[in-house]
């Protein structure tokens, strides 16, 4: 699963023109302690990513794997070495992420009102529809009612009673989310879900 903290360094390199910078850029940007801690936190990322996309490293001659073009392009510039987001991790990144891709164009948007506001009055009132093809888990059943089950009407984070009961069959509304989400390899499990008020449930994903 990503991490806020990762989510944050993919969405930096979205938001940049080319959507590249250098390591010494990203320290600044995102307040890493030394341009050694973006190394790092690079690598680790790129070896998550990886999995969720079966890359491999590029194994040099020596025989050392490095990790860091399963995330990025490089090349060498006068003013360091520069990574560029790759536009398949990018793809991928906002295929999991929908709504953070959303709120990512929301976020720019504020940034430049002058440009907002010569958007808006010529903006369509009717939004564009688009057809998407997407993997859709065919989830069990038993692990959402057990799950929910178990938590007795109450969140299993907070605490706190449903925030109201459902008209269709009367129960406390509670949702049921995956520690480990699905489409990073976790399982459909009693012990891999937990019950959430809906505060909580966005919390998970966006906190």
């Amino acid at each position: 699963m990503l991490s806020e903290h990762d989510r944050k360094l993919i969405s930096y390199f979205r938001g940049q023109s080319q959507k590249e910078s250098t390591a010494a850029e990203v320290m600044v940007a995102l307040s890493y302690p030394s341009v050694g801690a973006v190394n790092l936190h690079v690598v680790r990322l790129a070896k998550d990513i990886a999995g969720f996309l079966s890359y491999c490293p590029t194994v040099l001659a020596n025989g050392q794997k490095r990790w860091w073009p399963c995330l990025f392009e490089g090349r060498d510039e006068k003013h360091g070495f520069v990574w560029t987001l790759r536009k398949d991790v990018e793809a991928w990144f906002i295929s999991v992420h929908p709504d953070e891709d959303f709120l990512f164009k929301v976020q720019a948007s504020a940034q430049d009102s002058a440009a907002r506001a010569k958007r808006l009055p010529t903006a369509p009132k009717k939004p564009a529809v688009r057809v998407t093809t997407v993997l859709v888990f065919d989830r069990n059943p038993d692990v959402v009612a057990e799950v929910l089950a178990q938590a007795l009407g109450k969140c299993q984070r907070c605490g706190a009673p449903a925030p109201f009961i459902r008209k269709s069959d009367g129960s406390p509304y509670l949702e049921v989310h995956h520690k480990i989400p699905l489409a990073f390899g976790g399982e459909d499990t009693v012990e891999n879900a937990i019950a959430l008020c809906p505060n909580c449930h966005r919390e998970a994903h966006y906190g």
